[in-house]
């Protein structure tokens, strides 16, 4: 908690484009950057999570999703995640897929309540994108409509939670798979697996691959934003911008 205070504060002290907002999940604080271009008539919603131990204002994926899908017309809400301290293990960090979990659901019930939230879509980097495929594996009712998951890796654990590969196949709603060519050995491994079992879901369901692309997609920001727009309008019939 005093690592998330301290990100916090630093992102309060330098955020220039976007609105901070606090949210409470469980009896816990946690910040969202709200970014909205068009206040009259926003294409949707879109949630964004990001990787181990980052944070909402990140250089690298986060702020550039944030910022230019903001450009094109989203209302865009980047979240702050659990963090542990500096040196925790992958292992430590994947405990943590389960309670943030009550953050998404806060984030989606803000976007409801305070936004036109259809066509409502989840954006997930790493880390991020394991809690994003546990929450909607367990989701009895529509949360959101469309899932995009960024170099979700695959990593060993005994955690039910962190059975990514598995709880992918109960994800209905439209789902695209973005990694790069560059990307982590934990991503790009299984990524013939989950095209595999993208493809049996939904018919709208894409993987792309990103040429080049590292984990954090350096110097590559902007393909990933339009890689992830291009697919949305499609999806949902939406015009060009």
């Amino acid at each position: 908690m005093a690592r998330e205070q301290r990100l916090a504060e630093n992102i309060k002290n330098s955020i220039i484009v976007g609105e901070i907002v606090t949210l409470q999940a469980e009896g816990g604080e946690f910040i969202s950057l709200i970014n909205n271009e068009e206040p009259d008539k926003p294409r949707g919603s879109v949630i964004i999570l990001h990787g181990m131990g980052s944070n909402p204002n990140a250089p690298q994926v986060i702020h550039p999703l944030r910022s230019q899908l903001a450009k094109l017309g989203w209302v865009t809400a980047a979240i702050q995640l659990p963090v542990l301290a500096a040196g925790a293990s992958i292992n430590e960090y994947l405990e943590l897929i389960k309670p943030s979990s009550a953050r998404v659901q806060a984030s989606l019930d803000y976007m409801r309540e305070n936004f036109k939230n259809r066509p409502c879509v989840l954006i997930a980097h790493s880390l991020g994108a394991m809690v994003a495929v546990n929450f909607f594996a367990q989701q009895k009712k529509l949360a959101c409509d469309a899932l995009v998951l960024i170099s979700l890796p695959t990593l060993p654990s005994e955690l039910a939670e962190a059975q990514s590969l598995d709880l992918l196949t109960q994800i209905k709603i439209p789902t695209l798979d973005v990694f790069g060519s560059q990307d982590l050995v934990s991503v790009t491994g299984m990524a013939t697996t989950r095209k595999l079992s993208l493809i049996k879901n939904n018919p709208l369901n894409r993987q792309i691959e990103i040429s080049g692309a590292d984990h954090g997609f350096n110097g590559l920001g902007d393909s990933l934003v339009h890689s992830i727009h291009g697919w949305l309008i499609h999806s949902f019939k939406l015009p060009e911008k």
